[in-house]
């Protein structure tokens, strides 16, 4: 259950995605830790913004290996791909308790071809989400494990070039960058211990 203040902030957040999506009529779902919104292969529905939570959204090869395409948080989108596609080409899983918003596929698709505003908002988001894949695959051509770790915390650096705040979990970063999970926990422990990093509740600092 929510406390008051939490309450407020998430309804805050359901009333910009609902502003910033002016013409839309969006649903909202609430997910449990693990619950999956949307399966690779279901018929596409729309697309959501994470008001509260985090979503997870991640392809399996047929060997059966992950690869974490992108943690959705508070305010950020996810699928708008899923718009000009029959079905969803990944999994959406919850992380944490979480709550979306659902926008129709068919009214997205409308406001796309009547709004010139919003649908460059739209082909900006997409472009970002292409270069941040893009990123994610070179970062794999790197073979040393350290390398690729310390290559990825620059490229996440917030504001300060210092600070990276993680979301979920390291197993979906490990995921991301393609190490396995162990071998991500050692290099950041070596790192750490090197003092190249600092580790705190959510955050990696690059000292």
């Amino acid at each position: 259950m929510l406390a008051k203040g939490g309450a407020a902030v998430e309804t805050g957040r359901m009333m910009r995605a609902e502003s910033t999506f002016a013409g839309l009529k969006p649903g909202i779902r609430t997910l449990a830790p693990g619950e999956t919104l949307f399966a690779t292969g279901d018929a596409t529905r729309g697309f959501f913004v994470v008001c509260k939570g985090l979503i997870r959204l991640a392809r399996f090869s047929a060997s059966g290996r992950e690869t974490v395409l992108f943690v959705a948080g508070p305010g950020e989108r996810f699928a708008e791909a899923s718009l000009f596609s029959e079905t969803y080409h990944c999994d959406a899983q919850a992380v944490a308790e979480s709550t979306v918003v659902c926008f129709s596929k068919m009214e997205a698709l409308n406001l796309l071809q009547n709004d010139a505003a919003w649908r460059l908002g739209m082909t900006a988001d997409l472009a970002r989400q292409v270069m941040e894949l893009r990123s994610a695959l070179t970062l794999r051509d790197i073979r040393s494990a350290r390398e690729r770790v310390l290559s990825y915390l620059v490229a996440q650096a917030g504001a300060d070039g210092r600070t990276v705040a993680i979301k979920g979990v390291l197993r979906d970063v490990a995921a991301t960058i393609g190490l396995a999970p162990e071998v991500l926990y050692r290099t950041l422990a070596q790192l750490e211990a090197e003092r190249v990093i600092r580790r705190g509740d959510g955050a990696i600092e690059l000292t």
